[in-house]
């Protein structure tokens, strides 16, 4: 029984009492929705509020709220929903009265009943939160230790202020952060159970109807996902998984309910992901596909219908329109980024994004349209966008059209408008995004992005994506300020034309990934980006050249405190004393002198590539071998000081000897006892050394220890007596021995073993002069060590290989030798004796110096082929077939020179050389 029918046949008095002015009333309302007349049915009073109601102001939120809250204390579900209804319905019927009669403007009407919706979740969130609160407690923030707090955030039509009069809502659920109750109960599950409940006050079907219904599938993961989420989970899911048409979604989202500060706090985490200053064609293409997705869904249709919101030229194309727009320029104009959908147009129009004779166009469609689409719904109180062709008379009438042919063609005119603008649209793009900037930005075609990446040269392109996936998904990226996600995403291109550029860049973006993400340092990079071109340029410089260096910052992010303090390098026992104070005693002794060389070794090898490409390959090498060689002294005393050491001394040969330590070199010790006695009495405490060298912990270890320059090698004893050296020395010591000896170097120890073993090496290595016989010996030693090294065509041995270091070390201790030198440091005898060789020994030694710095290890080997040669090769500015002439070249030229010299030295009629 529609209209007045059923008054007349059930409730005739009541009809015969009204004024005709009020009967009129009763007509429309009751006509134009079955469910408003059904209300006033069962109601008739109200029909006296709605009129007493026509010409008065509208309530606003704060009015709607205020009213909602007098029922908040109903104990009872099911009644607080059946008032909730009865309350929404009420406020329903007084809206559409004030439309019907023209009253307030379709949008303010909108706005109105927008905010009837917040008034009834703010009514039944409060409610549900008290309930919940009685049973699990109170919820605390596990960062701030307040209490916790939800809220209900608006979407679509809901939250763009834009209701339709029988409409879902569209909302999210949120809470301000993980933590739990006074109870032990998690905040996730307090607050999931008060969402459900709302959700339930909300939905649940009474004797009055159903108030709302509520629409979760916007929410992060969609159905799939938790009915509530905190605010650091749902930021992190924007940002990792967020996709265009979530952000196309979150235009309209708007408090509701709740908490204000939790609805603050989720704009300001969305902004930046809707609005991005990064934006263009891609945001376009997208909604254009998600457009065409929803015109196949229209195409569905019953003949004899149109869909006003899907169909061609329908409210969703207005929409459409007008958020495209908004997409593309709301990073860069903050006026456009408007909720509403005519007050967005406008700013479009006044923007000239728009024209104006457009933008007053969409305007009159879209207003038609949602006039008609709010007939259609409410005639027969179901949620419905079809509007059939077979009704166009009464809605004709309906809304005030002087015939059927007229609204008709009004309907088509607009449609044919919309469907004109809509088609087009091509927004002024002046940023074209990268394959994989694009799928950063809309998280789809992944499978283009790993297409680009292969072009670029990647072996594994799909491996490489994930990578960039573990940098821009992180959560580190996440908790950038908007203006810093901004700027990397920027920076991007540039990027990928370093790795473009790089062959080895597989290595390059593994060690920059390893960097920004495990070893926390985006926000550094991101800082230098802004502020410092230098410390970028260092950053890249750091992971294309070492793999060390990336996996040590990476792995123990404390060392971000030291990594950029260049300028104040610990290389002496004063700061090394210093830098240890300061590491934590909660590490064990050994451990905490593990720490001290990472720190030590990070600095000074980031103090060195900071200088690579300086004109200065003495200075910067001598750095090194300094603050090394001073740190592996300093580790000695300590452990020997640590262990109780006694009666005995630490010496070293190689390259501690000579004081020329570098990344990855290991140690070639010797301890020397006083006397048997004092051997027998602590013999442990060397042993003790070793085992605190060598051990390995999770701080890695401190150094390998190589004892082959001991008398008799690996066989021989570890810490024999000064006898024992007495005798070796006289009877036992071999030709390679005695160059070798020239590097010993007093580390630590008994000084009054220092004064004896010093004389004993003296006595050792110019006691006896040096013949013929005895270089002879030593260039065939030297053509032995050559031999193990076994070059290619295609691999250089710089240390041991024909022409390399070793040929500069032999020569310069059988010069040394020869004439009654002690020099320790071979660089020193290089340019004492034999200046030319200075800058082939330098060259040599920085090549080592960077292959070293590449793994962290003692490397000496390189190959033709090898990644290695391209970062080396470009940390000098060269290319890798260059860099390889130029080792062969540097090579031929020391050989010739040692072959040269040491014929020289054999003759008996050699120059005094002082």
């Amino acid at each position: 029984m529609g209209g007045l029918a059923k008054f007349e046949t059930y409730k005739k008095d009541f009809l015969q009492s009204l004024t005709e002015e009020q009967r009129n009333l009763l007509s429309e309302l009751s006509e134009r929705s079955s469910c408003i007349g059904d209300f006033l049915f069962k109601h008739p009073e109200e029909l006296f509020y709605i009129q007493e109601n026509l010409d008065k102001p509208l309530l606003g939120r704060e009015g709607l709220v205020k009213e909602a809250m007098e029922i908040k204390d109903v104990e009872d579900n099911a009644l607080f929903s059946q008032k909730l209804t009865y309350f929404k319905m009420r406020h329903f019927a007084r809206i559409v009265a004030k439309d019907i009669y023209k009253k307030h403007s379709l949008p303010q009407l909108t706005e109105e009943y927008s905010y009837l919706a917040d008034a009834s979740f703010e009514v039944s969130y409060r409610k549900a939160y008290e309930k919940v609160k009685k049973r699990y407690g109170t919820p605390f923030e596990q960062d701030t230790g307040r209490e916790a707090e939800g809220s209900v955030i608006a979407l679509g039509k809901h939250g763009g202020l834009d209701l339709n009069y029988y409409s879902d809502v569209d909302v999210i659920y949120l809470y301000s952060d993980e933590g739990k109750t006074d109870r032990g109960v998690s905040n996730r599950e307090f607050f999931m159970e008060v969402f459900r409940l709302t959700t339930s006050l909300m939905t649940r079907r009474n004797a009055e109807g159903q108030a709302w219904i509520v629409d979760l599938d916007l929410r992060p993961e969609g159905s799939k996902g938790f009915i509530a989420y905190s605010l650091p989970a749902v930021e992190f899911y924007y940002w990792s998984h967020g996709r265009t048409w979530e952000r196309h979604m979150l235009i309209k989202a708007r408090h509701s309910a709740g908490s204000s500060r939790v609805s603050q706090d989720f704009m300001q985490i969305i902004k930046p992901f809707v609005y991005r200053k990064h934006t263009g064609e891609e945001v376009f293409e997208e909604i254009v596909e998600m457009k065409k997705l929803i015109e196949e869904d229209a195409k569905k249709s019953v003949k004899g219908e149109i869909d006003l919101k899907k169909s061609d030229g329908g409210i969703r194309e207005v929409e459409f329109t007008v958020q495209i727009f908004q997409l593309i320029y709301g990073g860069k104009i903050p006026e456009l980024q408007e909720r509403s959908t005519l007050k967005a147009l406008k700013k479009l129009v006044e923007h000239r994004i728009i024209p104006e004779e457009n933008g007053k166009a969409l305007e009159r469609a879209y207003l038609f349209l949602r006039r008609l689409e709010h007939a259609v719904q409410i005639k027969n109180c179901v949620q419905t966008q079809k509007f059939a062709y077979a009704e166009a008379d009464w809605f004709a009438e309906k809304l005030g059209f002087g015939s059927t042919e007229e609204f008709l063609n009004t309907l088509e005119s607009h449609r044919k408008k919309v469907r004109e603008i809509f088609e087009g649209i091509s927004p002024g793009v002046d940023l074209r995004l990268t394959p994989l900037q694009r799928f950063i930005l809309t998280k789809q075609d992944e499978e283009k992005a790993v297409e680009y990446l292969k072009e670029l040269g990647f072996k594994n392109p799909k491996w490489a994506v994930q990578v960039f996936k573990s940098i821009f998904f992180s959560r580190l990226y996440v908790e950038l300020s908007e203006s810093s996600k901004e700027l990397l995403f920027g920076y991007l291109p540039v990027l990928e034309k370093e790795l473009a550029q790089y062959p080895d860049r597989d290595d390059f973006l593994l060690n920059f990934s390893k960097m920004m993400v495990d070893g926390g340092m985006l926000w550094v990079f991101v800082s230098a980006l802004e502020q410092n071109p230098n410390l970028v340029r260092f950053m890249l410089n750091i992971a294309k050249f070492s793999d060390y260096i990336s996996d040590l910052m990476a792995k123990d992010r404390e060392l971000l405190d030291w990594a950029f303090g260049i300028e104040e390098v610990p290389e002496d026992r004063e700061g090394f004393e210093k830098e240890l104070a300061v590491i934590s005693e909660k590490l064990g002794f050994v451990d905490r002198l593990k720490r001290l060389k990472k720190i030590v070794e990070v600095l000074v090898s980031l103090r060195y590539l900071s200088k690579i490409h300086r004109d200065n390959p003495e200075e910067r090498l001598k750095e090194i071998n300094r603050a090394l060689s001073n740190l592996a002294d300093f580790i000695l005393e300590k452990l020997y000081h640590h262990f109780g050491g006694k009666d005995f001394a630490v010496y070293s040969l190689g390259k501690l000897g000579s004081r020329e330590m570098n990344v990855g070199s290991d140690l070639d010790l010797v301890f020397v006892f006083k006397d048997e006695k004092s051997k027998s009495a602590y013999l442990k405490i060397p042993q003790d050394i070793v085992k605190a060298l060598t051990s390995y912990s999770g701080e890695g270890i401190l150094y390998n220890i190589d004892l082959r320059l001991r008398p008799f090698g690996k066989g021989g004893e570890l810490s024999p007596s000064l006898s024992f050296y007495k005798n070796y020395f006289e009877k036992e010591a071999r030709v390679w021995e005695r160059l070798a000896w020239t590097k010993a170097r007093f580390i630590t120890g008994d000084l009054q073993v220092k004064e004896e073993m010093d004389r004993l090496i003296d006595q050792f290595l110019f006691g006896t002069p040096i013949d013929s016989g005895f270089i002879t010996e030593a260039v065939d030693m030297r053509f032995r060590l050559e031999g193990l090294a076994r070059e290619t065509p295609d691999e250089i041995d710089i240390k041991l290989g024909k022409g390399g270091i070793t040929d500069i070390e032999f020569l310069i201790q059988v010069i040394s030798l020869k004439y009654g030198r002690r020099i320790t440091n071979i660089l020193e005898g290089v340019e004492l004796f034999k200046r030319e060789l200075v800058e082939d020994y330098l060259f040599l030694r920085e090549v080592e110096a960077r292959l070293r710095m590449i793994k962290g290890v003692g490397m000496s080997k390189i190959y033709r082929n090898s990644p290695f040669l391209y970062r080396i090769a470009h940390s000098f500015g060269m290319e890798a077939g260059e860099l390889w002439d130029k080792l062969v070249k540097t090579k031929k030229e020391i050989r010739d020179i040692f072959l040269r010299e040491m014929k020289v030295l054999k003759s008996p009629q050699i120059p005094d050389r002082g």
